[in-house]
């Protein structure tokens, strides 16, 4: 008989609780973002994935320690395909951003809530109540008007890149299965064996990458690019916790408050103008979200075994 690693409770709490550790996560992910930022003015993204990969696959595999929990897990391939769709979800956002205008790239990057849902309602049967449906297009409909994309606002629209636009939708897409797996995985996998594999495999295949472009951190970038570890395994942690408690399409939908915060961050941090419509599309945004949040519909909760 296997080892319970998350004890089953109440399904309207465990819900709720879910709800909490989502928004936490969308919180953590802003945190590390303006951290990137900051940190990418003169490190390269790759060295910037294989440090915070390592810094995470430490944390996670100091949990699984403490709690006495096997570190490969039962569904191996499972996982580390989950750590291979999550690499290269990221590469595809990050190849977006480097070729379309930034709004376009967040655009189609957070199509994948709708993707998720569809996909969670094929291979889970997860189907979302018609409120909550509503919920999440609001949310999306936020995000369009806060990042007022050049390919739907008609400015420089015939310039964009279509290999990029099907990369940005391909790693979309990609997401949306990343999230399906880790909601798949809740039954057999405690939370922490998800992070370690998704760290361990992005730190092998970040490695490469990282030493042939390597620039050397000053002490400063280094406490940053070990801050951004640190805020990506609890963002990991936070995000995979929500996922085992949550159902998948209104869970990714909750990460649309990554964008107010990323816009509320510019504001504050980096003096950047919004107007009236970027406004109008945060109100929504966050009325949308909110609203999402606080539904008390319940979803199953499975009590993982070792």
């Amino acid at each position: 008989m296997g080892v319970v690693e998350n004890p089953r409770r109440d399904e309207a709490g465990d819900t709720q609780r879910g709800v909490i550790h989502l928004v936490t996560a969308a919180v953590l992910f802003s945190g590390l973002s303006v951290l990137a930022k900051l940190v990418g003015a003169r490190i390269p993204l790759p060295e910037v994935i294989l440090v915070r990969s390592l810094v995470t696959v430490a944390f996670a595999r100091g949990t699984l320690a403490r709690g006495d929990i096997p570190v490969w897990g039962t569904r191996r391939t499972m996982l580390a395909l989950r750590g291979l769709f999550g690499f290269a979800a990221l590469v595809c956002y990050f190849y977006g951003l480097m070729h379309l205008p930034i709004a376009d790239a967040i655009v189609i990057h957070y199509i994948h809530p709708v993707f998720t849902l569809l996909l969670a309602a094929l291979v889970l049967g997860e189907a979302l109540d018609r409120r909550e449906t509503v919920f999440i297009f609001g949310c999306f409909a936020g995000v369009v008007l806060v990042t007022q994309p050049p390919l739907l606002f008609g400015a420089a629209a015939a310039d964009s890149d279509p290999f990029a636009l099907a990369v940005a939708l391909l790693g979309a897409l990609i997401a949306a299965g990343v999230y399906v797996m880790i909601r798949e995985l809740r039954s057999t996998e405690h939370p922490a064996r998800v992070v370690f594999y998704n760290a361990l495999v992005a730190a092998l295949l970040s490695a490469p990458w990282a030493w042939s472009t390597w620039v050397p951190p000053d002490a400063f970038e280094w406490t940053m690019l070990l801050t951004i570890g640190v805020c990506t395994f609890l963002h990991q942690q936070s995000m995979t916790l929500g996922l085992h408690q949550v159902r998948a399409g209104r869970a990714t939908a909750l990460g649309y408050m990554q964008v107010l915060l990323a816009m509320l961050a510019g504001i504050w941090l980096f003096a950047e103008d919004v107007n009236l419509v970027a406004w109008i599309g945060a109100t929504v945004l966050a009325i949308s979200a909110a609203l999402l949040a606080t539904n008390r519909k319940s979803g199953a909760t499975a009590a993982p075994r070792s």
